[in-house]
Order: C-alpha cells, then structure tokens, then sequence
C-alpha cells in the first residue's frame, strides 16, 4: 500500500500557554495533520490546504521554485548557534527562527522541525526528514551536538564553515559574472550582425557577378542559415540543451562534466582550489565535533560539489575501511595536490588531522581569493582580444570584396 503524497496545510492553533500560534506543515492528510498538532500539544482552531494560484502553478518553472540558498542556510546555523549558546530554550530557538526568515520554504521547513521536536523526536531526526533543505553535513553535526553535549559548539563550528563555504562561492561567481556577461554581449552582436548587417551586404553582392572571398562566403552561409531557417536553429540549441542536462543527471555525465571542468583553462585550477577549500573546511568541522573518520570521508563526498572527487574520497574511504592510511590513497589520486596530501600525512602521523584539515581549508580558501584577483586581471583584456578578433573578422569578411569590386563587376 502505498503513501499519500505529502500536502502543505496551514493552521492556527492554541498552545499551552493559550497563545495563538499559525504556521505551515507537511502531512498525508488533513486528519495527520491535526494528529501531529494535538501530539504537539497545540489545540487546533482551524486548519486548510495551502493553495496555490492558477497563475502561479502556470509560472512555475521545475527547479526554479522556493529554495533555500547556501547563504540562507548559514544565517540560520550562526543565529541558530548564537540563541543555544545564549540558554534560549530548543523550542523557542525554532519559533523564532521561523518568524524571522523570509524564505517561505525554510520557514514552513523550521515550524516543521518545531512541530517534530514538540511531538518528541530528536532534533537531528527531524532535520533528516528534510534532506533538500538540510544536506548530510548538517544533519551529521546536529547528531555530533546532541551525542556530545555540546550542541552549541557544533552549531557555531558549522556556522564557521557554511559562511566560508558561502564566501569562497561568492568570490567564484563575482569572478565569472564579468566574463558571461561579456560573452552574452558578444553573442548579441554576432547575431545582430548575422541578422540585420550582413543581409544588407548580401544584397549588393548579389548583384554582382564573379566568386566572393571564401571568409565572405562563408559569412554569407551563417547569415542565410540563421534568418531562413531561424526556428530550427532555436530548436536544435534547446534540443542540444535539454540532451546535455539530461547528460548531466546521469551518473556517467555528472562524473565526465565534472572531471572535464577541472581541466579547463583558468577556470579549472579556480574550480579544483574551490574544490579543495570545500574538502579541507567539511572534514575539519566534522572531525573536530568527534564524528569517526570514515563517516567524515562519506559525508565529504556528498557535499564536495564535484562528482570526480567525490568518486575518489569514496575510494579513499573504502580504503581507509581495509586499514590503509588517508594520505596514501590521496597521494595516488591526481586530483588532490601534493599540499593536500602532505598536510593530511602530517596529521595522520600526529594525530592532529582535525588541526591539517583546517589548514588544508584554510590555505584553499585564500588561493580562492588569490585566484580570483589575478583571474579578473588577466580574463578583462583576453575577453576584448576576443571580441576585437570576432568582430574584426566579420568586418573584412563583409568588406573584402570591396578590394576586389572592379574584377567582381567585370
């Protein structure tokens, strides 16, 4: 027998202390919900299905919807940490945690894990009910928290690593921002010029008897395959697009694009240090909250971003199951750099990995920052070399047979 799909209800309700509280909750049905909120404590006054406008449900685009973003999440582990530390009641801590954020989907999420923790479940079990809001790395540090005693410290450890995970991002994408927008351009001028100058030279030429320049010819072709035939030209970049990210979902593809990123020129090594940065602050958070070594090397390669290394930390990990040493199998993968595996070997052999690791992350992070700069000094005059070659060319394209307009009349 299976499930019913899972509905959003909205509710008010009193609690012990004969206050009003409303919000948001996932359930079966409307009788789960009021269930959950009776076995919460909370008497229930009214209760309805969350709906959504007709003209919401035709805008809405797969993937495009609420979500909660990396930076988001980080607010919440530091006010999160910040309020636990203060003695503020678990509770408490989640009520307000809802009403102060604005993303609608981590709100209904928050009041969710509230409504969880009232019914008696365990705080990292409620989290792990929710994996598209709260990855395995926060859920294994709730876990870490609650086990130790010590869930504030966790807490403000995993804020410490979302908001350097946050601003290493961030410093990617400002560094990208400039180069896309200026190929965005260029392709806008490529395709105006395609569409509206170079026809009207067409024009001319074919009046014009004789053979045109091949580099015009050539001009000409790309000009009369993109304005006559322009619908199939559209059909086959959105087929091409929707090919390569379904590519992408598969396993094969997310592994070949990954590793092929890593490759690329400038933007690789940027991506690899990213990558680097990303595994040295996961597993240093992790091991410093006592969570077992193979359990770090599981978690870092579910949140390492890259599906080539996470294919080889998974390797690493079923070596380090048979007893072999990290830095080894590290040392045999080329995508982990020499520093990587020196600082982990340090650490192994000290018994300070959890200390390494930090450096390891640390050390990434301001080849990140160091990256970045000189990437923005170097991508500004190579992006206008290329456009300057572009555009030039499509001009003495067009204006070739000018040179040769007496032999084309005769």
């Amino acid at each position: 027998m299976t499930a019913a799909p899972a509905t959003l209800f909205r509710y008010r309700a009193l609690d012990g202390g004969g206050g009003i509280r409303e919000g948001r909750l996932t359930a079966g049905s409307e009788h789960d919900a009021l269930e959950r909120l009776r076995r919460s404590g909370l008497r229930p006054l009214s209760i309805e299905r969350h709906r959504v406008s007709a003209l919401a449900r035709e805008l809405s685009v797969p993937g495009l919807g609420p979500r909660v973003k990396p930076a988001e999440l980080a607010v919440v582990a530091r006010q999160f940490a910040t309020m636990v530390a203060a003695g503020i009641p678990l509770l408490r801590t989640l009520e307000v945690l809802q009403r102060q954020t604005r993303n609608p989907m981590l709100a209904s999420t928050l009041d969710q894990l509230r409504l969880d923790v009232e019914s008696g479940q365990s705080l990292s079990d409620a989290v792990a009910a929710h994996p598209r809001v709260f990855d395995r790395l926060f859920v294994s540090m709730i876990r870490a928290g609650e086990a130790s005693g010590a869930l504030d410290i966790v807490l403000g450890q995993l804020a410490v690593g979302l908001e350097r995970s946050v601003a290493v991002r961030q410093k990617i994408r400002s560094a990208m921002t400039y180069p896309v927008a200026v190929l965005v351009m260029v392709l806008a001028v490529i395709t105006a010029m395609l569409t509206f100058v170079v026809p009207t030279f067409a024009g001319v030429y074919e009046d014009l008897d004789g053979t045109l320049p091949l580099p015009t010819r050539v001009l000409v072709g790309m000009s009369d395959l993109l304005t006559a035939r322009l619908p199939l030209v559209a059909l086959a970049l959105a087929t091409l697009v929707v090919v390569v990210r379904r590519w992408k979902r598969t396993v094969n593809g997310r592994y070949r694009w990954d590793a092929a990123k890593l490759r690329l020129p400038l933007i690789g090594p940027l991506l690899r240090k990213s990558v680097m940065a990303r595994f040295g602050r996961t597993m240093s958070v992790l091991t410093r909250s006592g969570v077992p070594v193979l359990e770090t090397l599981r978690i870092s390669a579910e949140t390492v971003g890259n599906e080539a290394v996470a294919r080889a930390l998974s390797a690493t990990r079923d070596a380090v199951r048979r007893g072999e040493p990290i830095a080894a199998n590290l040392a045999a993968d080329p995508l982990f750099p020499p520093l990587v595996v020196q600082l982990v070997a340090v650490g192994e052999e000290t018994g300070s990995l959890e200390k390494m690791f930090d450096i390891v992350g640390s050390s990434f992070e301001d080849e990140v920052e160091t990256a970045v700069a000189g990437f923005a000094a170097l991508i500004e005059p190579l992006l206008m070399a290329v456009i300057g070659v572009v555009v030039g060319a499509m001009v003495i394209a067009l204006y070739l047979p000018m040179f040769r307009i007496i032999d084309l009349v005769q």
